[in-house]
């Protein structure tokens, strides 16, 4: 198994080798079985019974999660809303498996991935950008690089890396704009180089890119699914603070995985899902009321792969504890962008 550069990879190995997991939806484990994947006869007709609720309508599964959670809960969740917000789920669940979204093996990337994405993550906390960007950014990079996997021309790799952050920014980001005015320039991308690249290079590989994305450029990332359920957290089952617990906890843990290499084959949805479980079952959240919301999210079957989710939650549970950094204090961020805003050309 090749070495792994992020520091919780060396500190805990991956639960499962990559080539151990096949198909889109990693529902091969090879002949590796990781204990909590181990399951009794009662265990997998349960897990088949999940996905026979998870194939049912919308409006189906609001109905089943009718009768698992209070009348109190339901009275304040119109039953509309919570099946759209189910089908929206569904429907990103779906682009999961779009091919075009789709990589595999143990490329540069993963090779390079902590590096890379601190690198990122300091742009965009120079800039005040949304971080989410920066799981899309590797998504580009990684589906590019894949496809081109022979070019070993000098600066390729980091000229593709610019690009795919200044793509992302560009298409993703919500307040790239100020009073009408861009906020981010072409020009400072190539000063993000130290001059190593011109306009013309980042013009270049921005054309090459969308072409051989085939102008795919929505791939879905974990926090996708965490806009969509967290505001429904019903107010009523739990404090405020213990909701806002939850939603700074789930997404701290999807942009740390952005780092780990062990989460690059699992689908987003296995990653968002775990991460909101984690949330709900650390720290004071676990005592002031997160059960009750964790048995009203559990009881809205959403989508996701049940073997994969108990993996990412317990090696999800494993950073949370090994960093041991608080996220309201932002500790885990890049301590200044300006320490790395020019391009590692090392790698």
């Amino acid at each position: 198994m090749p070495m792994l550069t992020t520091a919780i990879e060396d500190t805990f190995p991956p639960l499962v080798h990559r080539s151990n997991i096949s198909g889109d939806n990693g529902d091969d484990f090879g002949d590796k079985e990781h204990p909590i994947c181990s399951m009794t006869s009662s265990d997998e007709q349960e897990v088949h019974q999940q996905n026979d609720i998870t194939t049912m309508s919308a409006l189906e599964r609001i109905f089943l999660s009718s009768l698992s959670i209070s009348s109190k809960s339901m009275s304040s969740a119109n039953d509309c809303i919570l099946s759209e917000v189910i089908a929206q789920w569904d429907a990103l669940s779906h682009r999961e498996k779009d091919a075009a979204y789709k990589t595999s093996g143990y490329d540069y990337v993963e090779l390079h991935r902590s590096k890379i994405s601190t690198y990122f993550y300091a742009i965009i906390d120079g800039k005040g950008l949304d971080r989410r960007i920066v799981s899309v950014a590797l998504s580009y990079l990684k589906i590019f690089l894949a496809r081109h996997p022979l070019n070993e021309s000098k600066g390729f790799h980091q000229l593709a890396m610019l690009t795919s952050l200044y793509m992302a920014i560009k298409i993703h980001s919500s307040n790239i704009y100020k009073n009408g005015r861009p906020t981010i320039f072409i020009t400072e991308v190539v000063n993000w180089s130290n001059n190593e690249f011109t306009t013309r290079d980042i013009c270049k590989m921005e054309s090459s890119m969308l072409s051989t994305l085939d102008y795919y450029m929505n791939p879905p990332v974990a926090q996708h699914y965490l806009d969509i359920i967290t505001p429904l957290i019903d107010d009523d089952l739990i404090t405020p603070l213990v909701k806002q617990h939850i939603i700074t906890i789930s997404n701290w843990l999807c942009e740390i995985t952005a780092t780990d290499s062990f989460f690059t084959s699992i689908n987003p949805s296995s990653v968002a899902y775990a991460a909101i479980l984690v949330a709900m079952d650390t720290s004071d959240a676990a005592v002031v009321g997160a059960s009750s919301v964790k048995c009203w999210f559990e009881s809205l079957y959403l989508k996701h792969d049940e073997y994969i989710t108990l993996q990412c939650y317990e090696r999800m549970f494993e950073i949370y504890y090994l960093l041991d950094e608080s996220p309201y204090e932002n500790r885990y961020r890049c301590h200044s962008p300006t320490e790395v805003m020019v391009v590692p050309l090392g790698i």
